[in-house]
């Protein structure tokens, strides 16, 4: 992953984890390493598990396909070398 993408999945996952919708039904924390992010998820319950895991699954995607369309992903034409695992 390029730390483009990187720096735009932690901005974007960040925003809604220190912003949840409903802070008793589960707390999310982004974590990010190198040309990693991790997502930890700590949830009430399995239903709330489930809400969760798909809002940052969904919202991950689609700040990733969002990056890559305009040329800032790892298969992006303009991604620079140093941004390349």
């Amino acid at each position: 992953m390029s730390q483009r993408e990187v720096r735009a999945l932690n901005q974007a996952l960040g925003v809604e984890a220190r912003n949840p919708p409903d802070p008793h039904r589960g707390s999310v924390e982004i974590l990010v390493s190198d040309n990693r992010v991790e997502i930890l998820i700590r949830a009430r319950d399995l239903s709330a598990a489930r809400t969760l895991i798909n809002a940052y699954l969904g919202l991950a995607a689609t700040t990733l396909e969002a990056v890559r369309a305009v040329g800032g992903g790892l298969h992006g034409s303009e991604a620079s070398p140093g941004d390349r695992e």
